[in-house]
């Protein structure tokens, strides 16, 4: 497969078991547990969003050709680690295990609590006690387990479009979201019958990159301050606002 994938422009590897980097490849990990505007996928591959749009244009500025590896979360820490992908962005460094590069905070959003509009408002993550939330699986949410303890009711859900789907089916009253995701559903959806109950963290989204990967990380790290100074992030940004 790899062969073929070379004469493309933007190439793709559906899974975190494919080999390494080839000359001139930027190797990208593509989160198959989120949703848009973070990622899309269409017939298996990325299609689109912040995630893909940051990795074009990083490995544009690299000189080199983007490749993308789906990954579930347990595959993220075993592919970087090893060395099989370069790099993934949309991340903070006590999401996933291991020793990573890690680039600034430059990929703005919050941890909310979304809530069905019949649901109780919430005034602090205290009254989610004992109440199910809906969360996608292998997730982490420390802080919430640092407020509830025993006491958080998780219903984990393969990725935050379904988490969204069990909420307005009426699974579960809250769930444990993005804020750009659920901004971005209710732009696709105005009619969409969920609020935004409570912020709980305001955070800057970095990449962690493989120390095991073939390029410098100097090489990744100017290449994504010169991309932070011209705009191009916060361009990749506001398309998506």
């Amino acid at each position: 497969m790899r062969p073929f994938l070379r004469h493309l422009p933007y190439a793709f590897c559906l899974t975190a078991t494919c080999a390494f980097a080839g000359p001139g490849e930027l190797v990208m990990l593509a989160p198959l547990d989120q949703a848009m505007p973070i990622v899309r996928f269409q017939n298996g591959a990325i299609s689109g969003g912040i995630v893909k749009d940051v990795g074009d244009a990083l490995a544009q500025r690299l000189g080199r050709r983007a490749v993308y590896i789906n990954a579930d979360s347990p595959e993220v820490t075993p592919a970087l680690s090893s060395g099989r992908a370069d790099g993934m962005c949309y991340l903070l460094p006590f999401w996933i295990d291991g020793d990573y590069n890690w680039s600034p905070p430059l990929l703005p959003d919050a941890e909310m609590i979304a809530a069905r509009s019949d649901a109780p408002h919430l005034r602090s993550l205290k009254d989610l006690k004992d109440k199910p939330v809906g969360t996608v699986v292998s997730y982490r949410y420390p802080r919430v387990e640092l407020v509830l303890g025993k006491r958080f009711k998780r219903v984990d859900a393969a990725n935050m479009e379904k988490n969204i789907q069990q909420m307005v089916a009426g699974k579960v009253p809250y769930t444990m979201i993005s804020e750009a995701t659920l901004n971005y559903q209710h732009r696709l959806n105005p009619g969409l019958k969920v609020r935004a109950d409570l912020v709980f963290s305001s955070y800057k989204a970095q990449c962690a990159f493989s120390q095991k990967s073939a390029i410098p990380f100097d090489e990744v790290s100017k290449a994504i301050d010169a991309l932070m100074k011209d705009g191009s992030i916060d361009q990749i940004m506001a398309r998506y606002r």
